[in-house]
């Protein structure tokens, strides 16, 4: 039979059991998969301290492509490019998937 100890659950403090080699292996900090899930979504809440742009306001160092006034959002190109906009010529920069000019000469 395998060793076993007692063991604190690094989520809810509560003692569990587990095998001493699981532990040996860096396993066994958690009771269930349930509290080791909640551990898990508490870790991942925030992970820079800059909050994301929201996609409508201009920014500081993006410019237009067409224009040069400042961008707004990005469109990611079929080549891995991105290409910035501001918000009156970022509707233009959008092609639907299934468009003609979006699928070429089908």
């Amino acid at each position: 039979m395998a060793a076993t100890a007692t063991y604190q659950c690094k989520e809810c403090k509560k003692p569990f059991e587990a095998r001493a080699a699981d532990r040996a292996r860096g396993w066994a900090k958690f009771c269930s998969k349930s509290c080791k899930a909640i551990k898990q979504t508490k870790a991942k809440t925030r992970r820079s301290n800059y909050p994301r742009h929201d996609g409508v306001s201009p920014m500081k160092h993006k410019f237009c492509e067409d224009c040069g006034a400042p961008a707004v959002n990005g469109v990611h190109g079929m080549d891995g490019r991105i290409t910035w906009h501001c918000a009156r010529h970022m509707f233009d920069a959008q092609e639907h998937p299934f468009s003609s000019d979006a699928l070429g000469q089908w």
